[in-house]
């Protein structure tokens, strides 16, 4: 059974900074996942430009199919060491996950990988190897479903370092804590909250930069989403038929066509009218869609959104405006299905709308989601 590496990503710059020293790069093929967590020495602008030099080199070379020994001597042979504290400018982990469960792990200088499956929570047990004179630890293991892997950068290990805990968090307290931890979520709301812990014992002044990476084996997910009637009223039905038939995640986008729906269906519409954001339209509800939001406008405040959030996958935590909701949903998704009903609304015509027709937005949508390695099909009715 193909399974999919559904990951969660968050960082905290050091407090005081404006850029997190540490660095996440992911690549995406049609077979596997690759994740490369660096941490530049120090902080700050130095800090990032050596560990965003280390990810961007992991990964184009891995995606050359450059044997890893060679990928790792360039990444060493690359990066100077400091000569007063005799240390790496920049450490890193690569993950190569294979959507079989096959998972390649090689480490150096990094905090060993956290693995959470049936049998408990342990560290992964690397080989040391040497490789241009470094001792680099690697790893092969097997992920079932929903077993779950865990890189952190030393600002996890550290957290509370001559504060809140005089030795710092350490691994073992980190698996310590992370028993307490709902493992049934999804992966970015558990690096979510190994975060606030972090923050916690920093007193909410990260004293590293501390970043935390998540990546769980689950089945693939498709979301459906239906915004816009169709060009002809007879179709409604069978759109409606086959929204219903469609995906795992059902959101539907746009007042008419929520009305439409509700009618097919045979179910009220209630609308709630608490704005809980005053820029999104309040959101509604019918009996088996998982989100019912406005039209033009929710879809386009979406787009603001990712915009917002470069990295794969939005650090959102409990927003609960429609368009934060849409952007959450469909973020937890593999593969998306936009059905759109091509029957003009007379309101977008408005040449001072700024919003542009629904065409161009859900092809944004299209391109903005294809670039976070999500499958996007779009049907025009």
């Amino acid at each position: 059974m193909e399974l999919v590496p559904e990951l969660g990503i968050n960082q905290k710059a050091k407090y005081g900074e404006e850029l997190c020293g540490d660095s996440v790069e992911v690549y995406r093929t049609e077979e596997s996942t690759i994740v490369v967590l660096s941490d530049g020495l120090g902080s700050g602008v130095k800090a990032n430009i050596l560990s965003t030099l280390t990810t961007k080199i992991a990964v184009n070379m891995i995606k050359q199919k450059v044997p890893i020994d060679d990928v790792v001597e360039t990444i060493v042979n690359t990066l100077p060491v400091c000569k007063v504290r005799k240390l790496a400018y920049s450490t890193f982990s690569i993950l190569i996950v294979s959507n079989s469960g096959e998972v390649n792990l090689v480490e150096y200088d990094a905090p060993p990988v956290i693995k959470v499956d049936k049998g408990g929570i342990t560290p992964v047990i690397t080989r040391k190897k040497g490789i241009a004179g470094k001792f680099i630890g690697e790893a092969r293991i097997t992920l079932a479903e929903n077993d779950l892997l865990i890189l952190v950068s030393d600002g996890v290990t550290q957290a509370g370092l001559g504060g809140i805990l005089p030795l710092g968090l350490g691994v073992d307290g980190l698996i310590q804590h992370l028993h307490g931890i709902e493992t049934k979520l999804n992966s970015q709301e558990i690096a979510n909250q190994i975060m606030e812990l972090c923050e916690a014992f920093y007193a909410q002044q990260p004293g590293d930069d501390t970043t935390v990476v998540t990546i769980k084996l689950r089945k693939p997910r498709e979301a459906v989403v239906l915004t816009g009637p169709p060009l002809n009223i007879a179709q409604d039905k069978l759109v409606v038929d086959k929204f219903m038939e469609t995906g795992d995640v059902k959101i539907v986008c746009g007042g008419t066509t929520a009305q439409i729906v509700a009618r097919e269906l045979n179910k009220p519409l209630n609308v709630d009218f608490n704005y809980v954001d005053p820029q999104v339209p309040p959101i509604a509800r019918i009996e088996g869609i998982d989100l019912v939001t406005e039209g033009v406008l929710t879809l386009s405040k979406g787009l603001e959104i990712l915009d917002k959030n470069q990295a794969e996958y939005a650090s959102i935590k409990d927003a609960q405006d429609g368009a934060n909701l849409l952007v959450k949903h469909l973020l937890s998704c593999d593969k998306i299905k936009f059905m759109v009903g091509t029957k003009i609304n007379p309101a977008h015509q408005n040449p001072e709308l700024p919003l542009g027709l629904r065409k161009s937005i859900i092809e944004k949508w299209q391109q903005k989601l294809e670039s976070k390695g999500k499958k996007v099909e779009i049907t025009w009715y």
